[in-house]
């Protein structure tokens, strides 16, 4: 009879390989032991458990790469120059599609056609010995033969694709965009609302508001223009005063009158604002050029009638019905001013002065009136204080005039230098 061993074949059929009528000797059962664990207090096993999950880091990987028990994969990307070739590659590949190696021969076809017919345009166009003729003549015979190429060779179109009803609409994202614009109105809309119903409040910061007036000053007792004149007499134009301003004059002045007695004797004026005087007209001397040359009387050397050695009826060497060098009417020569053919400037860049520290301490504001000259290129080169308010408001006012930017007046059709009234308001809220 086999013997057992008890101690290692505790639980298993003690049996004889050769033997299956061998008796079974059974195991005594195992015997468990009752341990007793003592358990912390809830809040000493709290704090523990918020400890041990501020340990653990926040990472999104597997638990054992950051617990170092399995190593990191590596990934890398391989260089884009070594996928160049499969690039080329696949840009030289041909579909073996039936339509495509068929259009691919028209277009074959619609090459050949076309070079040909560039070719022999580029030929005839070589005989007339002429560069141009040569040039125009390839571009005109490569598309004439491209033209009759894509009339001769035409292509083969692909079946419908079965799924383009399914396919986004070239118009959705219009759709879509039309959508969330109306919703986000929707949503900003009330808070604009009760922003604009909201009451202002008075702001404690001083701010200066401008304007620009295009008028002459009333301290300028001459308008900037001009005129001349003259009837083609060799002599210079004779010494005398010049007549009075008016709107519309009906007749130049003349120092040598031919006509005597003439049929509707008419006053002579020149062409200005009736309030402009001149010390050239209270004078004893007839009619003349304050800056002619005592003698004969002579209308000068002008044209237009009037007197001097410009043009237009006036008096002087300018153009026009005024007095003096410059263009239409009025006196001085260089600087115009609006009206008469000539337009206004417009303000283009118009930074608004700071506020001086003296009147802001002294709580000061007011208006300073500035006379400014805009020149042909739209920059301000001259500006005068007229009406002054001090506290260096006044210093404010002029600096930041200086950095205007305007588009220049025009005057048949090119631009010209006007002079134009500023008005500067300071206030203080």
């Amino acid at each position: 009879m086999p013997q057992c061993d008890l101690e290692t074949g505790a639980g298993q059929d003690m049996t004889t390989a050769g033997n299956p009528q061998t008796p079974v000797v059974d195991s005594p059962p195992p015997e468990y032991k009752l341990v007793e664990l003592e358990s912390p207090f809830v809040l000493v096993s709290l704090v523990r458990q918020i400890a041990q999950r501020l340990r653990e880091p926040k990472v999104t990987v597997p638990e054992k790469y950051y617990r170092g028990e399995a190593a990191l994969p590596v990934v890398e990307m391989r260089a884009w120059y070594r996928d160049l070739p499969n690039l080329v590659q696949a840009l030289r590949e041909k579909s073996s599609d039936p339509i495509d190696i068929f259009n691919r021969a028209q277009e074959m076809r619609r090459a050949l056609v076309t070079a040909i017919a560039a070719f022999a345009a580029a030929a005839g166009a070589w005989f007339t010995k002429s560069d141009a003729g040569l040039v125009l003549g390839l571009i005109a015979g490569a598309a004439l033969g491209r033209a009759v190429a894509v009339l001769c060779f035409k292509k083969r179109e692909h079946p419908p694709d079965i799924w383009q009803d399914y396919k986004m609409q070239r118009a959705s994202w219009i759709n879509s965009l039309l959508v969330h614009a109306v919703a986000l109105a929707a949503l900003t809309l009330p808070f604009y609302i009760m922003r604009m119903l909201k009451p202002v409040e008075a702001s404690k910061k001083p701010y200066t508001t401008t304007s620009v007036v295009l008028s002459l000053p009333p301290e300028l007792k001459q308008m900037h223009g001009g005129g001349g004149g003259g009837d083609r007499t060799p002599t210079p134009a004779s010494k005398g005063k010049i007549p009075e301003f008016v709107k519309q004059p009906l007749a130049p002045p003349m120092a040598n009158v031919r006509n005597l007695i003439p049929k509707l004797p008419v006053p002579a004026n020149l062409a200005g604002p009736p309030q402009l005087k001149l010390p050239e007209m209270a004078t004893n001397l007839p009619w003349g050029d304050p800056k002619g040359p005592p003698g004969p009387p002579s209308n000068g050397p002008g044209t237009g009638g009037g007197i001097g050695t410009g043009s237009g009826g006036g008096v002087g060497s300018g153009n026009g019905r005024g007095f003096g060098p410059g263009d239409d009417g009025g006196t001085g020569g260089g600087i115009y001013s609006v009206g008469g053919g000539v337009s206004a400037p417009i303000p283009i860049y118009k930074p608004e002065p700071a506020y001086s520290e003296e009147a802001r301490k002294a709580k000061y504001q007011g208006v300073v009136v500035l006379w400014i000259v805009v020149d042909a290129q739209g920059n301000v080169t001259d500006a005068r204080v007229v009406k002054p308010l001090g506290l260096g408001l006044d210093e404010k006012a002029v600096e930041a005039v200086h950095t205007w930017k305007f588009k220049p007046a025009i005057r048949n059709g090119a631009p010209v230098p006007v002079r134009a009234s500023v008005e500067v308001t300071f206030r203080l809220f």
